[in-house]
């Protein structure tokens, strides 16, 4: 019963430890990103009738957007009109905000275009049309100049300044902007440009080879560690198949044995030791490996990210565009580094804390064996649990940095979360009582246990189910949630409950005595010494009934070898109880 209540209690605590994780996980996910002044990608249903576009700021009755160099995407000035608050019904007179610069931006298009033809620079200047300040710029080769913008009220009044000298300021803008790009449109500058960039995909390319030599000669010497490791471990396996036994059968003094047989297993158990470090040390190399590999993927995604920057704000047709590369990419980027980097420090501390509890050097030679065996599927699973939450956390900042309603989908996610919960609750059990037997260790991978009435060898066992074989050859899966009391056979050592009924005719001390010799007789065989971890106990007779005097022996033995042992015994007393005329009960 207190195993029992301990066992709800753990599950328990484990329900509310992944809830806290899950919440956590969401709290920090809903953390919106500061993304600076920096431009972003397109907003997802920010075109609401009831909210300005995107690049639109409103301030009161005043929205207010940039107008942008062709050239670069710089912002050159700031316009302003009267805030419309439902685009769906635009009142009369008036012209959304994002409609304005629009056409400003499409006239300096035209300007460019007209200058890369033109011989001299185009002229700035000022007019009034309907009593409103114009900037126009005129061309020697076109007899009409382009309207480029009217100075309004609004813009006056937004930039704190009057009609004329805001108008004077916004000419002085543009005339700059007019020799900036004379300058970016002239043969010479473009071809030094190009050559540059040129210059910089070269370079590119270059390092791109070199990363494509490092990575294929870190995968070589990856194919090399693990050819050593697997030749490492079957040396060791060979070398323990061929220890002689004739060591182990020489001495014949049973004190002098004991001392032998505690050599022998202290000798086994640094083997083992030896060698589960080997396979850490092999490992701590594969990891620094794959680190490396790791290192010169993301250097790879670097190079890149900034040879394209640079390739970018060299020409001019694409200066515009290369402000953006430094927004929403370079933070896809980021995020994705922290969450690669997260997992695989996660990863190599679980493999540490692993190690380390393998290689606690108090513990038996049983245990560290067992514990060797279990310790994979415990690393799988935390590691499986890090990265997934790491990469659920990853997506919901991606969503985030697209400017897409994360918490909708959450909250749609969680309604079918909810749904398939209920539908799956036997699932769920099945995984929390999973994670319970592999951290209380309540069996593992080769013992024999017995759950209800079915009992095996234990062939497989994860999350979800364990799988035994039993005596007939049968493979049993038994769901982890229907698993509440379990009998381990052979963790760490087993023993033999003999229980030998013999007539009332007997003379019980006769009878203790032959038990005694045939015991001792056992225990003094070397082929039997390795499976017994101390000498049978003869407990005394234990019983007396109408069918005779219950005689009990235990005989405890190294796991799994309490069949054996009992059949090689039960022979051997049933020998000596002949040869001594010792009579059975009879029932």
């Amino acid at each position: 019963m207190h195993r029992l209540s301990r066992h709800r209690l753990c599950q328990t605590v484990i329900r509310l430890i992944l809830l806290s994780v899950f919440t956590c996980t969401l709290s920090v996910s809903w953390v919106p990103l500061a993304q600076s002044q920096l431009p972003a990608l397109s907003t997802i249903g920010s075109d609401s009738s009831m909210w300005p576009p995107e690049n639109v700021t409103r301030n009161g009755e005043l929205e207010t957007a940039a107008v942008r160099s062709p050239l670069d995407d710089q912002k050159l000035f700031d316009v302003t009109s009267p805030t419309i608050w439902n685009r769906d019904k635009i009142p009369d007179g008036k012209i959304p905000i994002e409609l304005r610069v629009r056409e400003i931006n499409d006239r300096l298009w035209r300007v460019l275009y007209r200058i890369l033809e033109a011989q001299k620079i185009p002229t700035v200047s000022i007019a009034t049309l309907n009593n409103r300040p114009i900037i126009q710029i005129s061309e020697d080769q076109f007899s009409r100049p382009i309207r480029m913008v009217t100075v309004t009220d609004e813009d006056a009044d937004y930039n704190g300044k009057n009609l004329t000298e805001l108008t004077k300021e916004w000419q002085e803008i543009l005339q700059t902007e007019m020799n900036r790009m004379k300058q970016f449109s002239s043969p010479e500058l473009i071809r030094s440009r190009l050559m540059q960039a040129g210059h910089i995909l070269l370079g590119l390319m270059t390092a791109s080879g070199v990363i494509w030599v490092l990575r294929r000669l870190l995968t070589r010497r990856q194919q090399i560690l693990e050819a050593r490791d697997q030749q490492q471990l079957a040396a060791v396996a060979e070398a323990e198949m061929l220890r002689k036994p004739e060591d182990e059968i020489t001495l014949s003094d049973l004190a002098e044995g004991e001392a032998t047989e505690a050599k022998q297993i202290n000798a086994l158990r640094s083997q083992l030791l030896v060698t589960l470090q080997h396979q850490f040390s092999v490992k701590r190399q594969l990891d620094i490996n794959k680190f490396l590999k790791w290192g010169l993927f993301w250097i790879f995604i670097l190079i890149w990210y900034v040879g394209t920057y640079q390739i970018m704000s060299r020409i001019p047709i694409l200066m515009r565009w290369s402000l953006h590369v430094l927004a929403t990419p370079l933070m896809l980027i980021l995020i994705w580094f922290a969450i690669s980097f997260s997992i695989r420090i996660s990863k190599s501390l679980i493999d540490r804390f692993v190690h380390s509890w393998k290689g606690w050097a108090y513990l038996s030679l049983a245990e560290a064996q067992r514990i060797a065996l279990r310790s994979r599927t415990i690393s799988t699973a935390l590691n499986g649990l890090v990265t997934f939450v790491l990469v659920i956390v990853g997506i919901i900042w991606t969503l985030s940095l697209f400017d897409i309603p994360t918490s909708s989908i959450l909250a749609g996610g969680a309604v079918i979360g909810l749904a398939i919960s209920f539908g799956s609750q036997s699932l769920i059990k099945d995984l929390v009582n999973g994670c319970l037997i592999l951290m209380e260790d309540q069996f593992a991978v080769g013992d024999v246990i017995q759950v209800g009435d079915k009992s095996g060898l234990v062939e497989n066992l994860n999350l979800r189910v364990t799988q035994l074989r039993n005596s007939k050859g049968e493979l049993i899966t038994i769901p982890n949630s229907n698993i509440t009391n379990v009998s381990n056979l052979t963790r760490l050592w087993s023993r033999i409950d003999l229980a030998i009924v013999v007539a009332y005719e007997n003379d019980p001390i006769q009878v203790l005595d032959v038990l005694r010799q045939v015991s001792k007789q056992l225990y003094s065989e070397s082929e039997w010494r390795d499976r017994l971890t101390e000498p049978p106990e003869i407990l005394g007779i234990d019983d007396l009934s109408h069918t005779g005097m219950l005689v009990r022996v235990w005989i405890k033995t190294a796991p799994m070898e309490q069949w054996s042992v009992g059949r090689e015994f039960r022979l051997r007393v049933r020998q000596a109880l002949a040869a001594h005329n010792i009579q059975l009960g009879k029932l």
